[in-house]
């Protein structure tokens, strides 16, 4: 899908292209933003399904730079991950849960 093809399909969905060590761009939605240790953390979920048909999850520090954007740093830190998708799970739980009645 070519970028347009992509901004039609997710109209309303902030979408972030993140360009790897090797050149190649992937194509991500916004999950949301995570608090964690003082530190701002964005949640990406590929576009593209893997081989497997599931849907891939980048962890990013949110830094700003000297000329004031925003940038995504890639998270290293395996707890720092394992955390922020912890609290990614559970928000999203919390959020599915939200409207329901006990019936349902």
């Amino acid at each position: 899908m070519s970028n347009p093809e992509l901004n039609e399909a997710f109209e309303g969905i902030p979408l972030v292209d993140v360009t790897g060590p090797d050149g190649s761009v992937y194509h991500f939605r916004y999950g949301a933003m995570i608090p964690y240790a003082g530190e701002e953390y964005a949640v990406l979920l590929e576009l593209e399904l893997d081989e497997n048909g599931e849907e891939q999850v980048l962890i990013t520090k949110v830094e700003k730079t000297e000329d004031g954007n925003l940038s995504f740093v890639v998270a290293e830190e395996e707890d720092v991950i394992q955390a922020v998708f912890d609290k990614y799970v559970a928000l999203s739980v919390e959020n599915g849960l939200e409207g329901l009645t006990d019936a349902e």
